[in-house]
């Protein structure tokens, strides 16, 4: 790819009117999920009395939306490195280096995944501080996370019929089996892990449909390219929310810290 290509690809994504419909459409989002969240939270609460109701609600929605928070972040992560992994085919790198990309791609595969959960921690521990999702919590919202990656690889393999991303979707397959079974694993925390998985599984049905909802705007607008491929485009419309969360996340912690102030 030439520079002035690069250059057209820039000048595409950043323009300001499509920059700013791109945000909208996030913000729009966002809004819609947390007001899922906010729903389904109040109907929950409804099992309480009037005095642990109210006490009930406002830890519910913050766990519950702190851990949506973590799922996105997962999707992004993983779809940057991803991303990163094809683009390196698709902008012809790997072709200058095809002797050694030939024998250490899959490494490098890895080496992008590993990459992946540390940026999930940074994102979640500096960027946006997630204070109320616990460590078992960020371990099931990592794993809807690897899920949520096989639904949008099954979604390209069965309906793009698209078969380059086979050797990752086994990756993937790998990691979500070892999760559940492992070398010293428990009858118990087998169970655990599936009590885990099921308690949010509407939160990645959640993910599945912010991401559907951004990326039908993206791809009805032409802001999102379909010939850079299902899985970049996934990512540049997941920096669209990532940008959004972190505004929602600081505005809502200023007014808490505001409220305890008092």
């Amino acid at each position: 790819m030439t520079l002035s290509q690069y250059m057209d690809y820039l000048k595409h994504y950043t323009t300001w009117y499509k920059v700013m419909g791109m945000f909208l459409a996030a913000a729009m989002t966002i809004g819609f999920c947390l007001f899922i969240i906010l729903m389904a939270s109040r109907k929950m609460a409804l099992r309480y009395s009037a005095e642990t109701c109210q006490a009930f609600l406002k830890d519910e929605i913050r766990s519950l939306s702190e851990r949506f928070y973590e799922l996105v972040f997962s999707n992004t992560s993983v779809l940057l490195f991803v991303s990163l992994y094809f683009m390196i085919d698709y902008f012809g790198i790997g072709y200058r280096f095809k002797e050694v990309w030939a024998k250490y791609n899959g490494i490098i595969l890895l080496v992008f995944l590993m990459a992946s959960i540390l940026m999930i921690s940074f994102m979640d521990n500096l960027i946006v501080p997630l204070r109320n999702v616990q460590p078992g919590d960020r371990a099931a919202m990592r794993l809807m996370g690897m899920l949520y990656m096989l639904i949008i690889f099954a979604y390209i393999k069965f309906v793009y019929q698209d078969s380059n991303y086979d050797n990752i979707i086994m990756y993937f397959l790998t990691m979500v089996i070892g999760r559940f079974v492992y070398l010293d694993a428990s009858l118990e925390s087998f169970q655990d892990a599936m009590k885990d998985t099921m308690r949010n599984l509407p939160l990645l049905l959640l993910g599945l449909l912010c991401t559907i909802l951004i990326s039908l705007f993206g791809w009805g607008t032409g802001y999102l390219i379909r010939v850079n491929g299902v899985v970049f485009n996934l990512f540049i419309a997941h920096l669209y929310l990532l940008l959004v969360i972190f505004i929602v996340h600081r505005v809502f912690a200023m007014r808490y810290r505001k409220q305890e102030s008092r």
